[in-house]
């Protein structure tokens, strides 16, 4: 029985969120509330279903790396597909009736430009702190693309430290360009258009460098909130740990991360690098069953819990991550 209960932590969450926001939330948050009455109800319990299937196949199956993908992008074409739909058939389909451009750096940079509607900063937020920096490798609806893009090839070394560098030098850019555009009271056209030419570079960098080096150069390097969240997380009691007296320093894991966390200076050292997203496809990868996740220093059934919980977060995404 005990072996059940991540199941029905997956269960409960989608539940516990989506409840309160069906009965709380005057203006349906539900999509499917939006259409016809009680269709919100509906929605949840399909979610809850899906969830809990979804979460059986990933504990049992043991295979995350593969489902991780398909359900990350699956998130993500229905992320873009309701953006299609509510620019090209009904407002509806996006979250505030508001248009604007699915960059994730706006999810910062838009609330304070605006000064106003900073309910997605406290959804990303809230889930930083509830799965730390997972929201990167599970649940962000642009990284399932860097995911996508840079599995191609075999990752190439780079630079950390620039790499590093180089991220939060961009956050702080974002910061300080969005204040700078709010206090020069740059009209909304001026501050799209900087914001449509900072996604494209995005997706230029995507296909130039992450391709090129088989590792997911835009997330790591180029998105601020991908800063910010690995900012955030440091202090997330959540670690990848590798077993020094198993570990066979094979280097498949090496090869399956596509953050840069798993160098041969990382794996001798017996823990992820400062850039690991808790995403997981380095558990499938190790044949000696060397690597494993540690929470508050514990490892027994930590990693089922953990994707219990993200898998439950999954669904709320789904139901409330529109634009």
């Amino acid at each position: 029985m005990k072996k059940y209960i991540p199941l029905l932590v997956t269960a409960f969450i989608p539940l516990f969120f989506l409840i309160p926001v069906q009965i709380k939330v005057e203006t349906p948050m539900i999509l499917a509330e939006r259409f016809f009455e009680n269709g919100g109800w509906i929605e949840i319990v399909i979610l809850d279903i899906y969830a809990i299937i979804l979460a059986y196949v990933i504990l049992y199956k043991q295979k995350i790396k593969k489902i991780r993908t398909l359900y990350w992008s699956v998130f993500s074409l229905i992320f873009f597909t309701q953006f299609v739909l509510g620019l090209l058939i009904n407002e509806k389909f996006l979250m505030s009736g508001d248009i604007h451009l699915p960059v994730p750096a706006l999810i910062i940079a838009a609330p304070i430009y605006r000064g106003s509607r900073f309910f997605m900063p406290i959804l990303v937020m809230s889930t930083i702190l509830i799965v730390g920096p997972a929201w990167c490798s599970h649940l962000c609806y642009i990284g399932a693309w860097d995911n996508i893009i840079s599995k191609k090839r075999k990752p190439k070394q780079v630079n950390r430290k620039f790499t590093i560098i180089f991220r939060y030098a961009m956050l702080t850019f974002v910061l300080f360009l969005t204040l700078l555009l709010r206090y020069l009271k740059v009209s909304t056209i001026v501050a799209f258009s900087f914001a449509l030419v900072f996604g494209i570079v995005g997706v230029i960098i995507m296909l130039l460098f992450s391709f090129r080096l088989g590792y997911m150069f835009h997330c790591t390097t180029y998105c601020p909130i991908g800063g910010l969240v690995s900012l955030v997380s440091k202090i997330y009691p959540a670690r990848i740990k590798i077993k020094k007296s198993s570990c066979t320093l094979c280097n498949m894991c090496s090869v399956d991360c596509k953050y840069d966390a798993l160098s041969v200076t990382d794996i001798k050292s017996g823990k992820a690098g400062w850039n690991c997203t808790l995403c997981g496809d380095c558990l499938d990868s190790c044949h000696s069953n060397s690597l494993y996740l540690s929470f508050f220093n514990r490892k027994k059934n930590a990693w089922n819990y953990y994707i219990a919980i993200i898998i439950g977060l999954h669904a709320v995404f789904l139901a409330l991550a529109r634009l």
